[in-house]
């Protein structure tokens, strides 16, 4: 089984208003600052994605400022909060075998997005593997839109083959409500993360690990945030986040450094202690060429005279 997350993408948001007068729970009825934009049939997201009372709704006549809903709003909402016409209310999940391959639409495939949820919309694909692929196209329900399936973006099971969440870096660097930051962006971040906490303990692990470790999710949700935090929002901009971003950092390496020189040890999700390389091999030759070795006098030592000091006595030896 693969568990997937997709996320609600900034582009599919586009009029934006707000509340004028608070609404109950079960109300079909929204007074809003500016009703242009809206019409019969669009979708409305009510509270700010990702909060967790947003929901979606479709609008079924608009007057005024006065828009009337064809489903009753399962959350009361206060006055002032957000209201922003989404043009798709659906996700649609496609699997291949490869990543060049043909995309097929999974069974119960079709999911209502799930704007409440900060990692987007859940699915759980019961027959996936780690080595199956994926995309995610965005549908509206109503007018029956889909966005192109081409420009989808294929990636395999989304969290089974990472250490950690986008959700969870976003966390880390205190980014929950930064929206102008994508998702796109953080997966980099994390991409670059993994691969420097795998490069640096492949001198003792055999890398890819075989099973994702508790410690190594804090270091790649160290590392990632804190490269975050520093280039996203330097020192030019701000010098205390630029500098919580380098104590994360600095966190990350000394984990790491443990890990490194044996005082930390990798414990998979068994509670069990991970396996580390026991051999090193290494290559050399005892065969002396001069016209390689010989660097001349400054360099050359077979003609040199050291002297070295008893640590008891004092006196020297001449070798």
């Amino acid at each position: 089984m693969q568990v997937l997350n997709a996320t609600t993408e900034s582009n599919c948001l586009v009029e934006l208003t707000y509340l004028n007068g608070d609404v109950s729970a079960g109300g079909i009825s929204l007074t809003v600052d500016n009703g242009q934009g809206y019409a019969t049939n669009d979708y409305l997201v009510i509270e700010r994605k990702g909060t967790e009372q947003a929901e979606i709704r479709k609008i079924a006549t608009v007057s005024g400022t006065t828009i009337t809903l064809s489903l009753a709003l399962s959350f009361a909402h206060k006055d002032g909060i957000q209201v922003q016409k989404i043009l798709y209310n659906q996700r649609k999940f496609y699997s291949c075998a490869t990543k060049t391959g043909t995309y097929a639409l999974i069974s119960g495939g079709t999911k209502d997005i799930e704007v409440d949820r900060p990692d987007g919309t859940f699915f759980e694909h019961t027959d996936g593997t780690s080595a199956t692929w994926y995309k995610a196209t965005y549908y509206n329900e109503t007018t029956t839109t889909e966005t192109s399936l081409d420009d989808a973006i294929a990636t395999q099971g989304s969290e089974s083959n990472h250490y950690t969440s986008l959700y969870a870096i976003r966390k880390q660097a205190g980014f929950e409500d930064a929206f102008g930051i994508s998702n796109e962006i953080i997966s980099d971040y994390r991409d670059e993360a993994e691969n420097e906490f795998e490069s640096r303990i492949a001198t003792v692990y055999s890398t890819p690990l075989s099973s994702k470790p508790k410690v190594g999710r804090q270091i790649v949700n160290l590392l990632a945030a804190g490269s975050l935090l520093i280039k996203e929002y330097g020192m030019e901009s701000d010098i205390e986040v630029s500098k919580s971003g380098s104590r994360m950092i600095e966190r990350a390496n000394e984990l790491i450094e443990k890990i490194v020189d044996g005082t930390l040890k990798l414990i998979d999700n068994d509670g069990d202690l991970m396996g580390s390389q026991d051999t090193l091999t290494a290559t050399g030759s005892n065969t002396y060429d001069s016209a390689k070795y010989n660097k001349g006098s400054l360099f050359t030592l077979e003609d040199e005279v050291f002297r070295a000091a008893d640590p008891d006595t004092g006196a020297g030896a001449t070798h």
